[in-house]
């Protein structure tokens, strides 16, 4: 894998991604979905937008859901849990439903201790708990439906040639 210096991180989308965030997906080294998505035309559309994409099935990604075989495919190929590593580091990826409907950044923690980063949807909230590794992030929704936090959201990683990473968050309304 070539060497990663940004990576996008999106969830619960709901079949929409705001227009804003488009351009940002376009220009990533990495893009990490944390579920929810409901169309596979967005996970096509990721795959164009970048060579390097991550999405795990959410609550709502059910196969019989959709209408073609070919979407029920595409959606139960989708794993309910992605590690990615970068370098030396785990990026743990999960959509948070199974760990409650408001997951415990201390469970998420316990059950994943080696991962440099967790991240998770579920709640359409962004989180950046940066108090100690693992960190614990939610990107919030990034589309359009129940953001909660007024707006539709994404983080962008930033990683530079000495491993800092730099965590941004984006949030339009």
């Amino acid at each position: 894998m070539k060497t990663v210096n940004s990576i996008s991180i999106i969830s619960d989308t709901h079949g929409c991604i705001n227009s804003n965030i488009v351009p940002y997906l376009k220009n990533t080294d990495m893009i990490i979905h944390a579920g929810d998505v409901m169309s596979t035309k967005i996970i096509n559309d990721l795959k164009n937008y970048c060579n390097n994409v991550y999405v795990v099935a959410g609550n709502n990604d059910i196969p019989e859901f959709f209408n073609t075989n070919e979407d029920k495919n595409i959606i139960s190929k989708l794993n309910k849990l992605e590690r990615i590593k970068i370098g030396s580091n785990i990026i743990t990826v999960t959509h948070g439903d199974t760990f409650g409907s408001q997951p415990s950044h201390d469970d998420l923690r316990k059950t994943f201790p080696d991962s440099k980063l967790i991240i998770y949807g579920h709640t359409h909230r962004q989180v950046c708990d940066q108090d100690y590794e693992p960190w614990v992030l939610n990107p919030g929704a990034s589309g359009f439906t129940r953001n909660t936090d007024g707006g539709s959201c994404f983080m962008q990683i930033i990683i530079n040639d000495k491993n800092i990473w730099t965590i941004k968050p984006y949030c339009f309304i």
